[in-house]
């Protein structure tokens, strides 16, 4: 199980990178924050494997309300399934769902309400449940409970120093600051892809569902 890091360790983290030797308690709450939108942008970043999830969907009048920590800024999968048989949905874009038809195996997402949550749709009607695979969002850490995944407290802490530059004195040049912070994050990024499994590929004969000597 991957080692969770929490406020507390970003702000001792952020605090040495800042020159100080001890988290000032004065600054802790805007700081806070900057540490919060620095992680948030790092998760946007790439689809991370500590941060994905699985959700079994139930769609009824060919709906299906996502989970609320589902990140839209990734990819997501979804697979029909009967109780016996898991088929790959399709996805596409939401402005190409009329050209659907019942049957066709394809999903689409929208955003409802004030945007912050999702809703899977499909015109299949004999999808009930789906099995979806998706990138969450990143935690609040406004509580001491509350903790990330994330390994590197000081890709974060980099960007949360960039911000808290900036705020001292929004005329800053941070842009050594924002170049460490993305050669920081790119290591990050590329340590994943080296330890990532590979996917298993679909053929072109299981993407068109046609198979050799079908007519």
């Amino acid at each position: 199980m991957a080692q969770l890091n929490y406020q507390s360790d970003f702000l001792t983290t952020l605090a040495y990178l800042m020159g100080e030797r001890s988290v000032n308690s004065t600054t802790s709450t805007p700081r806070a924050d900057f540490i919060q939108s620095a992680l948030e942008d790092v998760y946007k970043a790439y689809p991370w494997r500590f941060a994905r999830a699985n959700a079994t969907l139930t769609v009824t009048g060919g709906i299906a309300t996502l989970p609320t920590d589902y990140d839209d800024n990734h990819l997501a999968y979804a697979k029909y399934d009967n109780g016996s048989v898991a088929e790959d949905l399709d996805p596409i874009d939401p402005d190409d769902e009329d050209d659907l038809s019942d049957g066709d195996r394809a999903v689409w997402i929208e955003a409802i309400g004030d945007g912050t949550r999702y809703v899977l749709k499909t015109k299949d009607s004999d999808v009930a449940t789906v099995r979806f695979r998706y990138q969450t969002q990143a935690p609040i850490l406004a509580t001491a409970s509350t903790g990330t995944a994330y390994p590197n407290k000081r890709t974060v802490c980099l960007g949360a120093r960039r911000d808290v530059k900036l705020s001292q004195n929004p005329d800053a040049d941070v842009s050594q600051d924002n170049a460490i912070y993305e050669r920081e994050l790119a290591k990050d990024i590329a340590a994943q892809q080296v330890h990532a499994p590979r996917k298993r590929r679909r053929t072109a004969h299981g993407q068109s569902r046609s198979y050799t000597g079908e007519f």
